[in-house]
C-alpha cells in the first residue's frame, strides 16, 4: 500500500478545481526485539522485512541475517516488525529513526567506523555504464510515476543491468530495502554498484560500505562527510550523474 488517493484543490493558471491526487504513503514501522520496542522507522509500506534486515545489517546487529522476523501492518500502513533478537543488542543505539536521516539514533559515527571493513576488491566500472544509471533507475520507478514524491535506490551489475529497485519516502530506507534484498540473495557485492535518486549523504555511503559495493552513484550532490568516508573505505562516490555526465569524488581509479 504505497499510494493513497487524496481529495485536493488544484490551481491551474489561477483557476481552482477539485480533483483527486495520489500521495506516496509515509507510515511508522515499529521494530520490536522480543517484544521490546527498539526503533521506529518512518517508511513507505512494502518490503518491510527487507527494510528491517537491511537496517539491522547496517547497524551491525549480531545475528540479524538469520533471526526469525515477522512483519504486519494495518489498513493505514502502520506496521510492526517482530524480530527474535536480544533487545540489549540495541542498547548503544537510539530508539527513533526517521525517513530523513539514516544515522538518527546512532551512538555516533565513530561506532560505524570501528565496525566497518574497507571495500578492498579491485573492481572498476566503465564510465559509459555510470552515465546510464539514472535513466535506467527512473524508468523503473513505478510509484514515482504515480506520485512524484519519493526516492529510489537500485542495485546494478557492472554492465549496468538493474537487478532490483526499491522506492521509499526516505533515501536511506530505499537503500536499506536494496541491502535487505541483496543479503537474501546470492550475489557478490564487489561485483555490483548502487544507484540512488537523491542527495548522496553519509548514511548512504555507510550502507554501501557495509554491503561491500565499490561504487555508489547519485543524480545529486554528495556531502563532504560522504566523500571523506567513501575515500577512506574504498568506495567511489559519484555525483551529479545527469545526461551522461558526472563527477567522481573519491577512489577515482575505480571509474575507467
Amino acid at each position: 500500500m504505497a499510494i493513497r488517493e487524496w481529495s485536493i484543490e488544484r490551481f491551474t493558471h489561477g483557476v481552482r478545481s477539485a480533483t483527486i491526487d495520489r500521495l506516496v504513503v509515509e507510515a511508522p514501522l515499529q521494530i520490536l526485539a522480543r517484544g521490546v520496542a527498539v526503533a521506529t522507522v518512518m517508511r513507505t509500506p512494502g518490503h518491510d522485512e527487507e527494510l528491517v534486515r537491511g537496517l539491522l545489517h547496517a547497524e551491525a546487529i549480531t545475528g540479524a541475517d538469520t533471526a526469525a522476523l515477522t512483519c504486519e501492518q494495518d489498513e493505514l500502513g502502520d506496521g510492526f516488525a517482530r524480530v527474535d533478537l536480544d533487545p540489549t543488542l540495541f542498547a548503544a543505539r537510539g530508539t527513533i529513526s526517521t525517513a530523513a536521516c539514516g544515522v538518527c539514533g546512532r551512538a555516533g559515527i565513530g561506532d560505524f567506523e570501528r565496525h566497518a571493513v574497507r571495500v578492498a576488491a579491485p573492481t572498476t566500472i566503465a564510465a559509459s555504464v555510470i552515465g546510464q544509471l539514472p535513466e535506467t533507475l527512473r524508468h523503473a520507478q513505478h510509484v514515482f510515476d504515480a506520485t512524484g514524491g519519493l526516492h529510489a535506490a537500485g542495485l546494478f551489475d557492472l554492465q549496468g543491468n538493474l537487478l532490483v529497485l526499491r522506492e521509499d519516502v526516505g533515501r536511506h530506507n530505499a537503500v536499506d530495502k536494496v541491502v535487505g534484498w541483496a543479503r537474501q540473495h546470492t550475489i557478490d557485492p564487489a561485483a555490483h554498484i548502487i544507484g540512488v535518486s537523491g542527495r548522496l549523504g553519509y548514511e548512504l555511503v555507510q550502507k554501501t560500505i557495509r554491503l561491500g559495493c565499490p561504487l555508489i552513484a547519485s543524480v545529486s550532490a554528495p556531502s563532504s562527510l560522504a566523500v571523506e568516508v567513501a575515500e577512506a573505505f574504498g568506495v567511489a562516490a559519484v555525483g551529479f550523474v545527469r545526461g551522461g555526465n558526472f563527477n567522481v569524488y573519491s577512489n577515482r581509479w575505480r571509474v575507467v
